[in-house]
């Protein structure tokens, strides 16, 4: 297997995961949102490997290195890619760990609602469908 190639495959199996979660109401939407984030990550990894990019190890860079090879693509609707990396930057590790607010620790599942957790996973779907045809 090519490393796009399995790359897409982390995708579309974290993927399916928040659909199952979502389906069989098993509404942790911290943890759709977490998978999510890996699917959004993982689908990057394809397309950079796809055009013979590196994929970078750092989520950041991975992120960074995604748009850049969005922005090249016509066939890519970059603008939602690069949307959806600088929210899902910000938010991955509220998705894993407790917030210090000053007083108090927020949890995870306070960060992300289950209706935007649904929208997410729509939205990355999306983005999933438009690569699938490049790879």
């Amino acid at each position: 297997m090519r490393e796009d190639e399995a790359y897409l495959r982390v995708a579309q199996r974290y993927l399916e995961s928040c659909e199952q979660h979502i389906s069989h109401n098993i509404n942790i939407q911290e943890v759709i949102g977490f998978k999510a984030y890996h699917s959004f990550e993982s689908i990057g990894g394809a397309l950079c490997s796809h055009y013979g990019n590196r994929v970078p190890r750092s989520h950041v860079r991975k992120l960074n290195a995604f748009v850049a090879t969005a922005n090249n693509n016509p066939n890519i609707n970059y603008r939602i890619i690069a949307i959806l990396a600088m929210t899902l930057s910000s938010m991955r590790n509220k998705y894993l760990y407790p917030e210090n607010t000053g007083t108090t620790f927020d949890l995870p599942e306070n960060q992300i609602s289950i209706s935007h957790a649904r929208k997410l996973v729509k939205r990355i779907r999306g983005i999933i469908r438009q690569i699938e045809q490049i790879i």
